[in-house]
Order: structure tokens, then C-alpha cells, then sequence
């Protein structure tokens, strides 16, 4: 289980790409912000959080095949 600054972390850290802003950004002192990235990137808990929403925010990228078809039933519709 996260806690609320870590969880902030891990989305700030898929939002930015740097740990050290998304320390900073989650709320940990801006001295140790480094640090603690670089830390929380090793906590297996929270790498297993940002894979998993990771793969969320692809999977909601991906059209699904009855989009698709619609996509191009309207698309013909319209030539």
C-alpha cells in the first residue's frame, strides 16, 4: 500500500518524467527531493503502481475495434 506522498509521487513522476520534480512536486523537502526520487524509484511497490497506470493510460489510448469500424462507417458515410 502507498502512502498519499508516494502515490503523489509515482503520478507527478508519469507526468514528468523526473523524479526529482516529482519529489518535489509530491511534497517531500526540496533538499532531499534527489534523494527521494531516486529512492522511491527503487521501492518495488511503487514501481509496481506506475507500471500498472502506465498500462492504463495506454490502454485507454488504444481504440477498440468496434470504435475503429465506427470510425470509418461514418468516415464512408460522408465521402
Amino acid at each position: 500500500m502507498l502512502t498519499a506522498k508516494q502515490k503523489a509521487f509515482a503520478d507527478y513522476y508519469i507526468e514528468c518524467g523526473n523524479a526529482t520534480e516529482a519529489a518535489k512536486r509530491a511534497g517531500y523537502k526540496e533538499k532531499a527531493a534527489y534523494a527521494t526520487g531516486s529512492e522511491n524509484l527503487r521501492k518495488p511497490q511503487i514501481i509496481e503502481y506506475i507500471e500498472e497506470r502506465q498500462k492504463q493510460i495506454e490502454d485507454s489510448r488504444i481504440a477498440s475495434a468496434a470504435e475503429v469500424m465506427r470510425y470509418f462507417t461514418l468516415s464512408l458515410i460522408h465521402i
